[in-house]
């Protein structure tokens, strides 16, 4: 994703949200199954558009392409879904996760990635 591939979106949230707009697969470590599109991430959590209904409750380990200064390296972090919906009648779903586990070097990367 280059600098102009995302914005900051406004929101209701203590944590503001940077809106990503490029296409962004976000896939489980564990599985290398892609999850879905990244839609909106956060210091703390993050929004996929996803083909899978993603169940409540459930950990995955993600990585998450991104721009950095040396081209396109991964964020990996753990996240907890909190919430799968129905993205009107799509056949894909809204999902929300809660990061639960990051590592410092990756929490800094993520930090540089939402300040652009």
């Amino acid at each position: 994703m280059s600098s102009s591939s995302h914005r900051k979106s406004p929101e209701q949230r203590g944590t503001p949200r940077t809106t990503v707009e490029a296409p962004c697969d976000v896939k489980d470590a564990d599985t290398g199954l892609i999850l879905g599109q990244l839609v909106n991430i956060s210091a703390h959590g993050l929004m996929l558009l996803s083909p899978l209904r993603i169940a409540p409750g459930t950990i995955h380990r993600l990585h998450i392409p991104v721009a950095g200064e040396r081209g396109i390296t991964t964020l990996e972090l753990s996240a907890e879904n909190l919430w799968s919906h129905d993205a009107n009648d799509s056949g894909a779903y809204w999902a929300g996760f809660q990061i639960i586990d990051i590592s410092p070097d990756q929490q800094d990367l993520l930090e540089l990635f939402l300040l652009r």
